[in-house]
């Protein structure tokens, strides 16, 4: 883990989104429209990586349209689906980085 993990912006689909420190109640916010990335100043470490990762996802779904077309079906249903994303699919790709980078 690198203790000195902490980006200033992000690309996603070639488009930079800043990311802003502050305090705030939950861990990450996006402003799509700002192209800016809210995280919480309190954590750090790899729950920094995995909050900076869930917002690009909603980054990944805005850009695509569908995080439109899931807030017209239910509100909820798009954090839902980042979230489904954040448990399964970013832990294999993690631990296939890992391995990886081991042989």
């Amino acid at each position: 883990m690198r203790k000195n993990y902490k980006p200033k912006e992000i690309i996603v689909a070639g488009t930079k989104f800043d990311i802003v420190y502050k305090t705030m109640k939950d861990f990450g916010e996006l402003d799509f429209d700002e192209r800016k990335i809210y995280v919480s100043n309190k954590i750090k470490g790899e729950v920094l990586l995995d909050t900076i990762i869930h917002e690009a996802v909603h980054v990944m779904l805005s850009f695509s349209g569908l995080g439109y077309i899931l807030e017209d079906v239910q509100t909820e249903l798009e954090e839902a689906l980042v979230r489904a994303f954040d448990n399964i699919a970013i832990p294999i790709i993690k631990d296939q980085i890992k391995l990886y980078y081991e042989v």
